[in-house]
């Protein structure tokens, strides 16, 4: 493109782009994990910028947009490589085994949370089915999917500490359900 035919947007952010370029590619090399090409990122986000200049609304921002862009760009390859989801922490949910016997708390008391945060434990958890799918099925950014499924197993955690004493789906067997009664064993 001409130089000469830029608007001040775009011209505002080929500078930053020429300016910032080695502090955006290692600011990208202390965030991306294993698997991720710092350079492919910054090429991909320079290339976005780029073709969205006219999206920035004060050039004198132009770099802070810029550096936005690259952090986006960065977060969703690593979404792509890493699928988003997040660890189990100690709470699985199915197939749950303690001494060749399925604990049937967790899924009991999973159901008894609020129904979003049921609904999303067993789809992520239980069903297998990766968190982008399912905030596209709930009508919700994968962000979004992220916090509630978060949420929903910190409060799970809680109310199996209030019910069986304990966090963990693996120490379920010393929780006393199986003598109260309270929570059937899984199938």
């Amino acid at each position: 493109m001409d130089p000469d035919k830029l608007t001040g947007a775009a011209h505002a952010v080929r500078e930053a782009l020429a300016a910032q370029r080695g502090a955006l590619l290692e600011s990208v090399r202390r965030r991306a994990r294993a698997g991720v090409d710092a350079e492919e990122v910054l090429q991909r986000a320079l290339e976005r910028a780029l073709a969205r200049s006219d999206q920035v609304r004060d050039p004198a921002r132009a770099a802070a947009w810029v550096g936005r862009v690259v952090r986006n760009v960065l977060l969703d390859e690593l979404r792509k490589k890493h699928d988003v989801a997040l660890p189990v922490d100690e709470l699985e949910l199915s197939s749950v085994e303690e001494d060749g016997v399925d604990c049937g708390c967790v899924l009991v008391q999973a159901d008894r949370l609020k129904p979003e945060y049921a609904l999303i434990l067993k789809r992520v958890i239980v069903d297998g089915v990766a968190v982008t799918e399912v905030a596209a099925e709930l009508g919700a950014t994968p962000g979004n999917a992220m916090v509630r499924l978060h949420r929903a197993r910190k409060a799970l955690r809680e109310r199996l500490k209030e019910h069986c004493g304990t966090t963990s789906a693996r120490s379920c067997s010393e929780c006393g359900c199986d003598e109260r009664g309270c929570c059937p064993q899984a199938p």
